[in-house]
């Protein structure tokens, strides 16, 4: 059979091949047609169970609140502009605060603080229970309404609460400030207060702006020691220096029986923890007048390496050099020789040479 133009020519098996394909996929889609209108098609919708949908809730409310900004405590009167935005007060706000405190004016209520400001009611009672307002202005013969702090304020009388009014000394670092004074009994000179830890030069410099120091008959101490031998202080006397608390108390107590009494100063170096600083106050504090003198010495020429081991200051790995050593250069004729042992600790020498002995 000859094609028509350009169909091609199929045969007669071919054309009804071809025919019973068209009616099967006729047939086909009659089905499918038929069965969506019998069994339509259902969505099926999983219900979350009622105990994991609150813990869901609960969980998604924390997050929430974990995004939301935290406010902390502030006194509109010394608020910077940094800290005014962060508190999402506007640039008008933050100057009309700038213009009042300039005329020498002070903020006395938190209402006030709102009237001034011109914030909105919504921001007001987000930002009231924030708000706090030293009293100590009210004297107004020692407020200097210029500054807006006192003129004739006393450091040894500050609380933790009027040093955060200082730009640069927060909760944390006016606490330790306070702390530090009572350990010492109160500050005696204006360069004490450059020992605080953490405390900057231009910070240090803010607070003499604006505190006095007080005459020294007022620096009495006002803690309580039950001693001052260093080897018969207990841990509540050690706890009376500043920058030493339970743990470190405890630490340097078990230290001083683990080695039967100090003998000498430099031993309380060795205390894990003990900072230089810290070290320095406590002996303006104590002395040592009850040396360790029953010091059990090991012979550096005879021990072995498991005895010179059981000095407090030789660990087993430095007693197997000095024994390394001793044995290639024979015998140490004084403690400096120590010095030439690899990696020993020289700093320490004060404190090992103790336990040692040259002779019988």
């Amino acid at each position: 059979m000859k094609g028509f133009g350009f169909l091609p020519a199929f045969t007669r098996s071919q054309r009804m091949g071809l025919i019973v394909l068209v009616f099967l996929i006729v047939l086909m889609q009659l089905l499918i047609f038929k069965m969506e209108v019998i069994f339509p098609s259902k969505t099926l919708v999983y219900q979350v169970p009622q105990t994991l949908q609150k813990q869901y809730d609960s969980l998604r409310l924390v997050a929430i609140e974990k995004q939301k900004t935290k406010i902390y405590p502030f006194n509109p009167n010394y608020i910077s502009d940094y800290k005014a935005y962060f508190l999402g007060m506007s640039l008008d706000e933050t100057d009309r605060i700038q213009a009042f405190r300039q005329q020498g004016k002070y903020i006395n209520s938190k209402l006030q603080f709102k009237q001034i400001t011109g914030i909105s009611d919504s921001l007001y009672s987000i930002l009231e229970p924030y708000i706090k307002l030293t009293n100590y202005h009210k004297n107004k013969k020692d407020f200097n309404y210029r500054s807006g702090y006192f003129s004739s304020f006393d450091i040894n009388k500050a609380t933790a609460t009027d040093l955060q009014n200082i730009n640069g000394i927060g909760e944390v670092l006016s606490v330790r400030i306070v702390k530090y004074r009572n350990a010492i009994g109160d500050f005696s000179s204006k360069e004490q207060i450059n020992k605080v830890y953490g405390l900057k030069p231009e910070v240090a410099q803010r607070v003499w702006q604006k505190f006095h120091l007080s005459k020294a008959k007022n620096n009495i101490p006002k803690k309580v020691f039950s001693t001052t031998d260093i080897n018969l202080a207990t841990t509540d006397d050690l706890k009376n220096i500043y920058g030493i608390g339970e743990k470190l108390a405890n630490r340097i107590v078990k230290y001083r029986k683990s080695i039967g009494g100090f003998a000498i100063k430099e031993q309380l170096n060795d205390v894990y923890g003990l900072k230089p600083e810290v070290i320095v106050l406590v002996w303006k504090q104590f002395t040592l007048d009850h040396p360790n003198m029953n010091i059990k010495k090991i012979n550096l020429n005879n021990a072995n390496i498991k005895e010179l081991s059981k000095n407090p200051n030789i660990s087993y790995q430095l007693a197997k050099k000095i024994v390394s050593y001793r044995t290639l250069n024979g015998a140490f004729r004084t403690f400096e020789d120590l010095l030439q042992v690899d990696d020993f600790p020289k700093t320490r020498l004060k404190q090992i040479v103790l336990f040692l002995k040259l002779k019988e």
